[in-house]
């Protein structure tokens, strides 16, 4: 069930989203069509779209620059108030580690006593969904989360509000290590954090997922 949460009263940092204007993202997970990451110049969480692959080696605290376009068709969601289109896929021009990406990171951490992307349930009808809520958070679990693969599948299992929730993981990097190295569990180590999200849209609905872990900065 979809139970939605009313917004916080304090709005969360906004970026610029006029076409043409350059962006610089501290990058918090990569994928192979978008990364999501920070924005320097707001603090914002951005999920970040690019019309062709983009750079297999991005790391996290890669920052990486890129300008916006104005095809929003490109966007799987356009309902993700933190989504962007890209003109080209975005290049790696730096990287911010230690306690200045820390003070990135502290500053948008998932308020600990509120639901999960403010909505209880794992899903949400792809026709509900609005710009009012957030489609990506960066959470601090309570304790170690722990990654498990099962039958070519992973789920994240971690505490959250003092109730054990276990969420789909699609860290593509993180799962094809695991096989690799024989492995069906990893348990995150101290200080680590995820990037909780609501994935596109499958049969109507747009479900919670672990996007990745995010490493001590």
């Amino acid at each position: 069930m979809f139970l939605p949460i009313a917004p916080e009263a304090e709005a969360l940092p906004r970026r610029s989203n006029e076409p043409g204007s350059e962006l610089e993202l501290l990058v918090l997970v990569a994928d192979i069509d978008h990364c999501a990451g920070i924005d320097l110049m707001s603090g914002a969480l951005v999920r970040a779209w690019s019309p062709a692959p983009i750079d297999p080696d991005l790391r996290p605290y890669d920052v990486v620059g890129g300008t916006l376009d104005d095809m929003v068709d490109l966007l799987p969601d356009p309902s993700q108030p933190e989504a962007v289109p890209l003109i080209e896929p975005p290049r790696r021009i730096g990287r911010i580690v230690g306690r200045r990406a820390e003070r990135y990171l502290r500053a948008l951490i998932h308020p600990p006593g509120q639901p999960l992307l403010a909505m209880h349930g794992p899903a949400v009808p792809f026709w509900q969904r609005t710009a009012d809520y957030p489609s990506i958070a960066v959470v601090e679990p309570e304790g170690p989360a722990v990654i498990r693969l099962r039958g070519g599948a992973s789920s994240c299992l971690f505490r959250w509000r003092g109730v054990p929730i276990e969420l789909p993981c699609v860290d593509r990097r993180l799962n094809d290590a695991l096989a690799a190295a024989g492995r069906t569990r990893l348990d995150s180590g101290k200080g680590e954090r995820l990037l909780v999200a609501l994935a596109p849209p499958v049969d109507g609905h747009c479900h919670k997922v672990v996007a990745g872990l995010i490493p001590r900065p």
